[in-house]
């Protein structure tokens, strides 16, 4: 995963409250801007977190005895099973 910019986020967030607003389903309790910043604060943190489930990820081959060469097949389908226990044991549906 590449590091997304914070501008994005923004972006990102802006593109989530409107999507949001549109719909006849969703009142805002707060001011927009609240809202987006709410928004763009929940997408970093998320992104933060998926960072550091990637590290764990890494690090865990990285420690195995034989680990698989970087960026082989066998290498990302040990990566994704991985990523799949690190939301597991998160409780995140995968």
């Amino acid at each position: 995963m590449h590091k997304i910019s914070r501008e994005r986020v923004t972006q990102l967030a802006r593109d989530l409250l409107e999507a949001m607003t549109r719909t006849r389903s969703v009142i805002l309790l707060k001011e927009r801007e609240v809202v987006r910043q709410s928004i763009a604060h929940a997408l970093a943190d998320e992104l933060k977190r998926e960072e550091e489930r990637e590290e764990n990820v890494r690090r865990r081959i990285a420690t195995m005895k034989k680990p698989p060469a970087s960026r082989s097949r066998e290498y990302e389908t040990l990566f994704v099973q991985l990523m799949e226990e690190e939301y597991l044991r998160e409780g995140l549906d995968t």
